[in-house]
Order: structure tokens, then sequence, then C-alpha cells
């Protein structure tokens, strides 16, 4: 594994294959963070009293794990948000054209 699950980089780190990935997870890694008392912030789970980690830190933690190679079990749904965000245009295409070139620059280097 390429970095710590219990506090991630806000960045992705090297080795981590699929950068906008990681940035959609870490996204909604932030957006669960526990208060003092270990309870997530999110309003969804502050409302049902979730201890931190809640259910979608967890699932954070998983696409997070799933950028940078690792098959866990939500892998798949990772990856189809990924690609139907930036179809639908909620994702910078210079952005998803610099992760797709930066793959090609990878493999090249690589061969």
């Amino acid at each position: 594994m390429f970095f710590d699950v219990d506090n991630p980089p806000d960045d992705p780190p090297s080795g981590c294959q699929h950068r906008l990935l990681w940035r959609l997870a870490r996204a909604l890694w932030d957006a669960h963070t526990p208060d003092g008392d270990g309870f997530c912030l999110a309003s969804p789970c502050r409302r049902d009293n979730h201890l931190s980690p809640c259910p979608a830190t967890r699932l954070a933690a998983e696409g997070m794990q799933t950028a940078c190679g690792e098959t866990v079990p939500t892998s798949p749904q990772w990856i189809a948000i990924t690609r139907a965000r930036i179809t639908a245009g909620e994702i910078d295409p210079v952005d998803a054209i610099a992760e797709l070139l930066w793959h090609h620059h990878q493999r090249r280097a690589g061969k």
C-alpha cells in the first residue's frame, strides 16, 4: 500500500495509478471528518450518530486503495463513477487528458 489508510495524504502518492479517482475518493474522505468526540461531521452521518470511520470514510479509503492499484470490493464501482463523472463533464476534461497522457508516459518509460 502506498499510503496510511487512517491518514491519507491530500495529494495522490507516488505510484498512484488513477490520480483523478484518488481526488474523488479523497474529497469524500474530507467530507466525513470526525469531530473531537469521534463522530462524523457530515450531516447524514451526524444525524445517525455514526462514529468515525463512518461507512463513507471506509468507502473513501477503498476508493483511494483502488486508485493505487489495489483491488477491493468497491473497485468496480469507483472506476465506473470516475468514468461517469468524466463523461458527464463533472471532471475537467483537461484533467482527464492530463491523466491519460501521464499513463501513456508511464507505460512508454517502463517498456
